[in-house]
């Protein structure tokens, strides 16, 4: 059985709040709806949604915040499996990972002199 995650959804303290204590799988994606983070539920959807917050650690900055979007699934393990190997098979057999500071640009100052 294929799981497909409803609609997106702003990361907000009332979007959580409507999310259901139920057992799923969720992705959280920037503002142009990149999958950043594909996660299990660990049992409650909600719960594991308020530990992340509406600003999840570990995930790169995004101008116009984080959005969500969940399925339930009584076999969070198989759904979770399903939705990273339909990722994979959108982007090429790699998975959404947050790139780390080694992957970041330097940022480089330079003078600048007035005409």
């Amino acid at each position: 059985m294929t799981v497909q995650p409803g609609h997106w959804q702003k990361l907000n303290p009332a979007t959580i709040e409507a999310v259901p204590d139920a057992p799923g799988v969720f992705e959280i994606g920037n503002l142009v709806r990149t999958i950043l983070f594909i996660g299990r539920g660990d049992g409650n959807l909600r719960r594991r949604l308020e530990a992340f917050g509406t600003v999840p650690a570990g995930l790169p900055p995004s101008v116009g915040g984080y959005y969500v979007r969940w399925a339930l699934a009584a076999d969070e393990e198989n759904a979770a499996s399903e939705r990273e190997a339909a990722f994979r098979a959108a982007h090429r057999d790699a998975l959404p990972s947050a790139p780390t500071s080694a992957d970041r640009p330097a940022i480089r100052l330079v003078a600048r002199r007035a005409a």
